[in-house]
């Protein structure tokens, strides 16, 4: 019992740091409005209140709550930021770029500071935008760029790793279908509660209930059957979800899907601890998975994309997600599989992690509650 309290504090510890919502990444969107070869360009910017308080002084009674009279009292600095922090090109000339208009947004309910700007670009040709766009340089901030070009809609998506958009001479699906499997692989990679829940799912893999208690599987065959089984469920799952989300279909709250996120790796964590309801792994994973499929859409469902424009980029996303899940089933399949046969793994290891996982679980329900 000293062993899960001690795993329990420490994983407290480790988690609690890390921000509430954990699909709320940082991220801005850019909508640029084409609609000739030449001729002025209309640029939105919406960024997050909270990104920009960091670089411009809005908060000037420091009550974390930025209101509309601060934003017009900080205009002026707000303005010079912005056009500090953005550049337009066409042509391969820079267009000069003027701000049109303030307001506040709500995107993906948080507040935003949407900021109208049109750009005077002396030649024809396609676009380029790049800049700072308020990057720290953490590997974590996207700005998710759409663009209207006539009848035609672009995506696109910039990030310290890659900080400018070109515009294509051609739309082409397959570019944004490969950007976007990258963009899949990364939402896992810094989704530490969709880590935690597939690794909850992989832990009792390599075991098997017996008169009460966990023991070692017997064949490779049993516990690859399992998993796929397993993963496949909740692959099938996220996937319907996410694809409901993003094309509008469907629309819940950010906050009870982060919520029943945190609460899904709880649960998974406590029926790790109790072999006799291993039976419940399966639906767990497949009922959960709707779940998780929202908190997916979180990423995608503020691009202004639709009909053939965004197939490309929720496949490409969708793939995205599954090589990261199998990405991580590769790594740790075989390493608990070596292990299973040991007391000290479904004694110790199993339990320990489950019970550390389903704590950080805990911490994150709590600050999403």
């Amino acid at each position: 019992m000293k062993r899960f309290v001690l795993a329990a504090l420490l994983c407290f510890g480790a988690f609690g740091q890390n921000p509430a919502m954990a699909h709320a990444i940082s991220t801005s969107f850019v909508l640029l409005d084409a609609p000739a070869a030449d001729g002025p360009v209309r640029v939105r910017w919406d960024l997050s209140v909270h990104d920009i308080i960091w670089s411009v002084f809005i908060d000037r009674d420091f009550d974390g709550a930025v209101t509309w009279a601060e934003v017009q009292n900080a205009e002026v600095t707000i303005e010079a930021a912005v056009l500090g922090q953005i550049a337009v090109q066409r042509g391969g000339a820079s267009c000069a770029l003027r701000v049109e208009d303030l307001a506040l947004a709500t995107r993906v309910e948080q507040n935003f500071l949407s900021v109208a700007m049109v750009a005077d670009c002396p030649r024809a040709g396609l676009l380029t935008l790049s800049g700072g766009l308020f990057m720290s340089g953490d590997a974590s901030q996207r700005v998710l760029l759409s663009a209207t070009r006539g009848a035609e809609k672009l995506a696109g998506v910039i990030s310290p790793a890659a900080p400018q958009w070109e515009e294509p001479e051609r739309a082409s699906a397959w570019a944004s279908f490969v950007r976007f499997i990258g963009e899949g692989i990364w939402h896992v990679a810094i989704g530490y509660d969709h880590i935690a829940f597939v690794l909850l799912l992989l832990l009792p893999s390599v075991l098997r209930p017996v008169d009460g208690k966990w023991q070692g599987a017997t064949r490779l065959s049993q516990v690859t059957r399992d998993i796929v089984t397993i993963v496949t469920a909740f692959t099938v799952a996220h996937s319907t979800t996410l694809a409901l989300a993003v094309t509008g279909t469907v629309h819940l709250p950010t906050q009870p899907i982060e919520v029943a996120i945190a609460a899904s790796i709880a649960v998974a964590a406590g029926i790790n601890l109790l072999p006799r309801l291993s039976r419940l792994r399966l639906p767990l994973a497949f009922g959960f998975g709707f779940v998780h499929g929202f908190g997916f859409a979180n990423a995608l469902g503020e691009i202004d994309a639709g009909g053939t424009t965004l197939l490309p980029l929720l496949a490409g996303f969708n793939i995205g997600v599954e090589i990261a899940q199998l990405t991580i089933v590769a790594l740790v399949l075989p390493l608990i599989f070596v292990a299973r046969g040991t007391r000290w793994y479904a004694n110790g290891v199993m339990p320990l992690s489950s019970c550390a996982l389903g704590a950080a679980g805990v911490v994150w329900l709590l600050q999403r509650i």
